[in-house]
């Protein structure tokens, strides 16, 4: 399978004490996901209808499945003693990124321990490159805040998921459609990665990360939606493969509001040929529909980058997040580690479907798939 193959390659590499930011960055070696030849170890939080972090788990409260078949679960701990290995990735964006900058900066202030846990930042996207060579693990808040205030709105790495849809009003009174998509190795996600893997050692590995639904979108073509979908599924392997829970914070997204052909009542339509009637209508419907399309797929990729990592998707449009923060923080401090001895049926494949159950949860954040290494 190529995309196997691609995400084994990822981690020939090795890191150094800092990750460089070169022009392609590939990650690095598996974490220790897998306890031993006959046990799989996966980090999970679980919480209550309210949000709250359920305490003092029990491994009989805990079932695990693969390709639906039940996993022996072998034991439960809290993970709360584990230091916490934290990326802070901002969208370089001209409107709210103060707001970005907040929540980051409060998010690093609810959940960082002195002398026990580390962040890094850096910020997607943006008209300017990103401008340090190196990217430090920071081991105190203020440092993460400070890091935080100097970050420029306009400069951030490459995304690999910059999808646009823009509408301008052509002639009589019609929209015309443009699509960009940016894809592509030597991306932020490369850079997490081979941030990640500069550590290690056993940790509760998350990343906070602020998205736009529209750039997550499919396109129009089968060539787009294909390389959409296995870029998609590329940062979800890895991120299973390395052990890291992605939390995406969604941004307002201006694609669907304020659509034109929303609010097409008293405006004047023209055929677009002599004889012809509604054709002018009709197509703006027709643009709106694709458009509402769109951004509902992007949002559901969006979602899906975090639910199948063991994170969680958090749309708000409270000023500076602040629900999505409080959220997040109670969900790392809810993680437990799981080890059990995957079903014996179960097929000897890379990827491994699974599911996590809690008696008592309302909701569960854990993988769902960990991935086997496979040897050359």
């Amino acid at each position: 399978m190529r995309l196997i193959k691609i995400l084994i390659a990822l981690f020939v590499l090795t890191a150094a004490v800092f990750a460089h930011v070169p022009p392609r960055q590939e990650a690095g070696s598996a974490p220790a996901q897998t306890a031993s030849e006959h046990t799989v170890t996966l980090v999970f939080s679980a919480t209550d209808g309210h949000g709250n972090p359920l305490r003092e788990l029990t491994k009989d409260q805990v079932t695990v499945t693969e390709n639906n078949q039940a996993a022996q679960t072998v034991q439960v701990q809290d993970a709360s003693d584990l230091p916490l290995h934290l990326g802070i990735v901002l969208l370089a964006s001209k409107k709210k990124f103060d707001q970005e900058q907040a929540a980051a900066i409060d998010l690093a202030q609810k959940v960082l321990r002195p002398g026990k846990d580390k962040a890094f930042v850096i910020t997607a996207g943006g008209e300017k490159p990103w401008p340090n060579e190196k990217i430090p693990w920071l081991t105190d808040t203020p440092a993460v805040a400070d890091a935080v205030r100097a970050l420029d709105k306009n400069a951030g790495l490459a995304d690999l998921f910059n999808y646009q849809v823009t509408t301008e009003t052509a002639s009589l009174g019609r929209m015309s459609l443009q699509t960009i998509q940016t894809t592509g190795g030597g991306s932020v996600f490369d850079i997490i990665w081979a941030v990640m893997k500069t550590d290690p050692r056993p940790a509760r590995r998350a990343v906070v990360i602020f998205r736009l639904g529209s750039a997550h979108a499919p396109g129009f073509g089968e060539r787009s939606t294909r390389a959409c979908e296995e870029n998609h599924m590329r940062v979800i392997r890895v991120a299973q493969l390395l052990g890291v829970s992605m939390f995406t914070v969604g941004l307002e997204d201006p694609m669907p509001a304020g659509d034109p052909s929303r609010a097409n009542i008293g405006q004047t339509y023209t055929s677009i040929h002599a004889g012809q009637t509604g054709d002018s209508r009709a197509y703006d419907q027709g643009l709106a529909r694709q458009m509402d399309f769109q951004y509902s797929a992007g949002r559901d990729n969006v979602n899906r980058i975090a639910d199948d990592t063991g994170g969680r998707p958090y749309w708000t449009t409270k000023k500076n997040y602040t629900d999505a923060v409080a959220a997040i923080s109670n969900e790392l401090s809810a993680r437990y580690i799981v080890t059990f001895v995957p079903a014996a049926t179960t097929a000897a494949a890379p990827v491994h479907p699974i599911k996590v159950l809690v008696g008592g949860a309302a909701h569960v954040s854990a993988p769902r798939a960990y991935i086997v290494p496979q040897q050359n």
